[in-house]
């Protein structure tokens, strides 16, 4: 069967990404452009989708934005050493930053 791919979010903690490869049978992949991935069979990428992760927010975006995100999305706002992190399930979370993303790019656009 076919191998498939699933981008690592920027910002999980190494042990998550760790956790998960055992837990979902995983490997990890990284393109000449350093992308980094999770590769395996279509089933488990669509279980570790489901897995709950911490994800250390990137510099830039607003409160307002940040709050906006949290509310639309089902996850947490959390505070760590490392600065806000969003709090919930790997598809939550990836929505929710393609979301404050979009928010961030529109606000710069002005």
């Amino acid at each position: 069967m076919a191998k498939q791919t699933m981008k690592v979010l920027s910002g999980m903690r190494p042990s998550q990404v760790d956790e998960m490869i055992r837990t979902y049978d995983l490997n990890m992949i990284q393109t000449r452009e350093g992308l980094v991935y999770f590769e395996g069979e279509l089933e488990d990428l669509r279980s570790a989708t489901k897995h709950v992760v911490d994800v250390v927010l990137p510099p830039g975006p607003t409160v307002t934005e940040i709050k906006e995100t949290v509310a639309k999305y089902e996850i947490e706002l959390k505070k760590s050493d490392d600065g806000p992190m969003f709090h919930g399930t790997l598809y939550e979370i990836n929505e929710a930053i393609n979301y404050m993303v979009d928010l961030m790019r529109e606000r710069l656009d002005m």
